[in-house]
């Protein structure tokens, strides 16, 4: 806090002295007032940092519960519509689409509630499966990748040769080349990229535009580090549309969609008339109106519309079973794709836990093998799901996120498991949960080489990490704070990574408290199953460790979930634990340097008559003050200018968080906001010594000590987040 000097020239009048010592009761009050306000935040955020136990008592994860129904039609119909149908109404979600495969056929394929609520100027339309299309997001992936394999197949496209010789653009790749292996895997080391994702009609991009105007940075080594990335399935497209010298979109058409019969499925953007007459409209929840129309200029990795019907198809072709002038790929380029890509050699220990196949996830259970994709847009949320070993698959699409922050996700959760612990499960395979250490990967068997795999999970050995759980890493070594690999990490988007973090705390019966758990908001626990394996008590969900030996002192620096994604440890400066109450109590300091600076500013201006009238307003007497007057203005204004530029950092990640477009030039000036605030620590730097050398009282030295310290510590935020960096682009 900022308060004015005391040490005034005789005056011959009273008054003089009596404002004066207003004046420094205003400014000794605020100082405590800022004292006070210190200790109170420090307090807050201390109890919310300690506040946490050591074995918290999380919900119980849901638990598999054998059906041992007949897969008939009939009877899936009757489930899903009680399943589905009956939901929408209560979570707020206005449609869905459904379709089932089974034994090389459709099974059946259900619409549910409303392609079109009717609420704009269009009329109410209903969903109709063979008719309704619906936004796939993420799932396009798979569909993508399926065209990428087919010019591998060919002879085109080498897995593991450097996409450079592929690109018409030089691709910065410091940590190491870059194959389509990684891109298909999540594993070519990008930071994550948000800006530009989802667009409103206009804002379309071409390929070549969306990969190459503002490639992320790579920040982990190719192969290492499981970070999903839409940028690396977009590039993977681009690639595959420079060898083939056909636009993507065509590309798909002609190769994947007309090949195999899905007439009513396309990456175009917009959309053709016809089939954009039977796009369903998206919406927030069936209260609020639709939303523009989604552009994903990610195109490969998001874009694709289709039918269930069609999404069927796909599926029967993923599965093996279309008639041979249909079939997308050969039955080893299949295999190929369906098995984990990446071995122990790439990823370590982490090779314990689930792996991506080639664009699939590896989503096997004990006992049930299964691979597939989720999609999300804004509004629309979708997933597949195959089980090779009983050939049937499920789809399931909805056009709304619903009322609840998970309600989309519940329901997608309650159809897959449903489904498959209905249908495909019987007592042995649930009784497998509690026998089969290895949980839901696709794993490495015993042979160290990796070569071989087993879909269902069942592997031993120990060459991936998974074998005697009394081995490798305890409870507490997992301890601490860790940051997403899907995250900006050399632009400002870093600022994001501090509302993304999880929380790690051993419990005293040898478990650990993940909080929040993957794809949860509450917390999970997770026992010791493998030398780098843990599993969530009850459930499937499984955790990789990945540990470091600095001077034979082993941590656990990675733990790897859902096949794409990895949990890094933070350091102390990162951990929002630390770095939010420093960051607050900095702010409480600046904000009430600025509510002081009236005060002290009329306090400069008696003292400024007092001096003109005992003769002092001429010489060297007050060149000094004035001097420490501009100084101190100075620092002022670095603190003013700080304050704006965090509010308008806050105001960023909220619109980055919802895909809004934030200019170059709106974050170039928050920047130089940001800047004015560290070149402001010279001058408070100066007042703060200036008030001690002259003993000016413990409340301005208190004050102006303050805020220089609040200065160095938002500064260093700012250049740790990297608020403060050559880029802008996230």
């Amino acid at each position: 806090m900022i308060t004015t000097p005391t040490r005034e020239a005789p005056s011959s009048r009273r008054r003089h002295p009596r404002l004066l010592v207003r004046t420094t009761r205003t400014t000794r009050l605020a100082a405590a007032a800022a004292v006070v306000a210190l200790g109170v935040t420090l307090a807050g955020c201390a109890s919310g940092a300690t506040g946490a136990t050591a074995d918290p008592a999380p919900p119980a994860p849901p638990q598999h519960q054998p059906g041992g129904h007949s897969l008939a039609k009939d009877d899936v119909d009757t489930w899903l519509d009680g399943a589905v149908g009956s939901a929408l109404q209560t979570t707020g979600i206005p449609g869905a689409t459904v379709s089932v495969v089974a034994d090389g056929k459709v099974l059946t394929a259900r619409g549910y509630g409303m392609a079109d609520t009717g609420t704009g100027e269009t009329d109410a339309r209903r969903v109709d499966p063979e008719r309704t299309l619906f936004r796939i997001g993420s799932v396009s992936k798979v569909v993508s990748a399926t065209a990428i394999m087919q010019l591998v197949e060919k002879g085109d496209l080498d897995l593991d040769a450097d996409v450079q010789q592929y690109l018409d653009f030089d691709l910065d790749t410091p940590k190491g080349a870059v194959t389509l292996r990684h891109l298909l895997t999540h594993t070519a080391g990008f930071e994550e990229v948000i800006a530009g994702l989802i667009g409103t009609p206009g804002s379309e991009k071409t390929l070549r535009e969306a990969v190459s105007e503002a490639p992320p940075a790579q920040v982990f080594t190719p192969g290492t580090t499981p970070a999903y990335s839409n940028y690396g399935a977009t590039l993977a497209g681009y690639v595959a549309e420079r060898v083939s010298g056909v636009p993507f979109a065509d590309l798909l058409q002609q190769d994947v969609f007309d090949r195999a019969g899905m007439t009513s499925s396309s990456f175009a953007q917009p959309l053709p008339a016809d089939l954009d007459a039977r796009l369903a409209h998206g919406y927030p929840d069936d209260s609020k109106p639709a939303v523009a129309t989604e552009v994903v200029n990610a195109a490969p990795a998001g874009a694709m519309s289709a039918t269930a019907t069609d999404m069927a198809r796909f599926m029967l072709a993923q599965l093996g079973d279309l008639p041979d002038d249909q079939a997308l790929l050969q039955p080893d380029t299949l295999a190929e794709m369906h098995r984990p890509a990446l071995d122990a050699d790439d990823l370590g220990t982490l090779v314990a836990g689930q792996r991506m196949d080639l664009a699939f996830f590896d989503d096997s259970t004990p006992g049930l093998a299964a691979f597939g994709h989720d999609g999300d847009t804004q509004v629309f949320h979708s997933a597949m799901r195959m089980f090779p070993e009983h050939d049937t698959g499920i789809f399931l699409s909805m056009n709304g996120s619903g009322r609840s922050a998970t309600a989309s996700l519940d329901l997608r959760t309650t159809v897959l498991q449903g489904f498959a612990d209905r249908y495909l499960r019987d007592a042995a395979t649930v009784g497998m949960a509690d026998t089969d250490s290895r949980g839901g990967a696709g794993t490495v068997d015993g042979d160290a080489s990796g070569s071989e795999t087993v879909a269902s999970g069942t592997g031993s050995g120990s060459a991936d990490g998974s074998g005697d759980a009394s081995d490798g890493p305890v409870a507490a070594d997992l301890a601490g704070t860790y940051l997403s690999s899907r995250s900006p990490v050399t632009n400002p988007g870093a600022l994001l990574a501090l509302s993304g973090q999880t929380t790690i705390v051993p419990r005293s019966d040898g478990t650990v408290a993940v909080t929040p758990k993957p794809l949860g908001m509450t917390t999970g626990v997770y026992e010791k199953v493998g030398t780098d394996l843990w599993r969530e008590v009850g459930g499937d969900a499984l955790l990789a460790t990945r540990t470091t030996d600095t001077e034979g002192d082993a941590s656990v620096e990675a733990i790897s979930w859902g096949a794409s994604f990895t949990m890094l440890r933070a350091q102390p400066w990162q951990a929002a634990s630390a770095v939010l109450p420093s960051v607050v109590l900095a702010v409480v300091v600046l904000l009430a340097s600025m509510i002081a600076w009236p005060s002290t500013a009329l306090a400069g201006v008696g003292r400024r008559r007092r001096d003109l009238r005992a003769g002092l307003s001429t010489g060297s007497a007050t060149t000094t003050p004035r001097r420490r007057d501009r100084t101190l203005l100075l620092s002022r204004l670095g603190q003013a200018s700080t304050l704006l530029a965090l509010v308008g950092w806050a105001v960023v990640a909220v619109q980055a968080m919802s895909f809004a477009e934030v200019s170059a030039v709106t974050l170039r000036l928050l920047q130089g906001l940001q800047l004015l605030g560290v070149v402001a620590i010279v001058p408070a730097a100066l007042v703060a010594w200036q008030a001690v050398r002259e003993r000016r009282g413990w409340a301005v030295v208190t004050g102006r000590v303050l805020v220089l310290v609040s200065l160095v510590v938002l500064a260093g935020f700012a250049f740790g987040f990297r608020l403060i960096a050559p880029s802008v682009s996230f």
